[in-house]
């Protein structure tokens, strides 16, 4: 009765697991990490990043060219004021209505611009550094998920292969019991034991569940309907890597997040020469065109004309004659008239020179100073920083390496001491007690081993990451 709850209990939960996911989809590390690539929500905020920086250069270069402005400018004058046409004072109300062109060129403010957009372009290169950065932490984390997953599905193997073990002593407990052949203790004995190996197999596929819940979180998915293709591993090659400086040598070159400080040290480096450029008078053309329309622009209303003046010459002849005009008012100028009659354009070349600001040039520049200071110290953290990981990820490695190399042999030790226990245990040379012991040393040696096998996976896959730059497939 109590071997069929447990039998019951853990076909009950593996069946379960089997519903929930009826079509589920198997995922390669290599199709984990370009899924991530393109849909990690992180990684699409970093690319934003970049269109951001982007848009940053394009309009520092965008400023080397002249504005232009138009305008219009509608105005109502009460009282005592300047006529538009006349600038005289007139005591009279006016409407008047202005349109006007205007553009401005800077042509030397110090090579600020110029400064501006080498740093916009120095910060460009770091977002885009920054991006695969963040690229590769999250090829990292995925990497690590995906293995624990593995792990987590061997620990759940090893498990059923322990309660088909423990079943099968059972049930040779419970014969030789009810043969009268040993103490109804060694048959709850093994009860026990099958009761503490169906919990161990519950943690086991919760671990495997969580492990994979981790991953797949990572990927914006969701884990009930994915699952991990389980590779074939037999070996974990060697990395190649004679010293953490010779791989740090490797990494120097491909480091992203090196190459982003860099960067960031040219960009302040540039604003600081921007900050000094507030010295320098600045030069600047501008030009100006524009025209104006005034209820107060009078024209003549011509009638027929008086009459019509002849001309003589010496002689008396009538050589020519021309029309007296006949003004019978007045009215407002019209429109086009006006247009072209008050037509203008302006051209100037100014120069600013800069005598005293409140010490605000003199506080950019200090501030700008300690700014490319900073990014120097920024620079050489990052530095430092990389150096550390390299050095620990090679010693992490080489610990991991000596790990897997001594659980490999106690684990086939422990393996070949179990295959003569079960012979000697055949023969009843040894008792069920002795047996167990043999067997629980072996499931220890193994788990060992399995755990050893998938933490030097990890500590092989950050390694090759600093050999090559990437871990993402086809970006070595």
């Amino acid at each position: 009765m109590f071997q069929a709850k447990i039998r019951h209990t853990a076909l009950l939960l593996f069946s379960l697991i089997a519903i929930s996911s009826p079509a589920q989809k198997l995922w390669s590390l290599d199709e984990c990490l370009e899924y991530a690539i393109a849909n990690n929500l992180t990684l699409k905020q970093q690319n934003l990043s970049v269109k951001q920086a982007e848009i940053g250069l394009k309009e520092a270069q965008f400023s080397r060219y002249p504005n232009l402005n138009g305008s219009i400018n509608n105005s109502y004058n009460f009282g005592r004021s300047i006529d538009p046409l006349t600038n005289a004072n007139v005591q009279r109300n006016s409407a008047n209505l202005r349109f006007g062109l205007s553009s401005t060129m800077v042509l030397f403010n110090g090579f600020q611009i110029h400064n501006s957009i080498q740093r916009q372009q120095q910060m460009l290169y770091a977002s885009r550094f920054d991006e695969e950065v963040a690229k590769n932490d999250i090829g990292m984390n995925i990497s690590n998920a995906f293995l624990q997953v593995l792990f987590a599905k061997e620990l759940v193997k090893i498990n059923e292969e322990q309660m088909t073990s423990t079943k099968v002593q059972l049930n040779r407990a419970q014969k030789y019991y009810e043969a009268g052949r040993v103490a109804e203790s060694s048959v709850l004995e093994m009860k026990a034991q099958l009761a503490n190996d169906n919990l161990s197999t519950v943690n086991a596929v919760n671990q495997e569940l969580m492990a994979r819940v981790t991953l797949f979180q990572l990927l914006e998915l969701s884990p009930d309907s994915n699952d991990v293709q389980i590779p074939l591993i037999d070996t974990v090659p060697d990395a190649g890597v004679l010293s953490s400086g010779h791989l740090y040598a490797m990494y120097r070159s491909y480091a992203p997040e090196l190459k982003a400080v860099q960067n960031r040290l040219e960009a302040s480096n540039y604003e600081w020469k921007v900050a000094k450029g507030a010295y320098s008078p600045q030069l600047a053309l501008s030009g100006n065109l524009g025209t104006l329309f005034s209820d107060q622009a009078i024209s003549p209303n011509y009638g027929a004309p008086l009459f019509y003046q002849q001309y003589y010459d010496a002689n008396g002849n009538v050589i020519g004659q021309a029309p007296v005009p006949n003004i019978i008012g007045t009215e407002t100028t019209p429109f086009g008239d006006q247009w072209n009659n008050n037509f203008g354009q302006t051209i100037a070349l100014s120069l600013a020179i800069p005598i005293f600001n409140r010490y605000s040039t003199q506080a950019g520049v200090k501030r700008a100073e300690i700014g490319y200071k900073n990014a120097l110290l920024s620079k050489e953290i990052a530095d430092n920083l990389v150096q550390r990981n390299v050095a620990q990820a090679y010693n992490e490695y080489i610990a991991a390496k000596a790990r897997y190399e001594a659980s490999k042999a106690s684990f086939e030790a422990q393996e070949a001491s179990f295959q003569y226990a079960q012979k000697r245990l055949d023969e009843k040379l040894i008792s069920e007690v002795e047996y167990r012991i043999f067997l629980n040393n072996r499931i220890s040696a193994r788990s060992t081993f399995v755990q050893a096998k998938y933490e030097l996976m990890f500590r092989y896959k950050i390694i090759d990451f600093y050999k090559h730059g990437s871990v993402y497939p086809g970006q070595h």
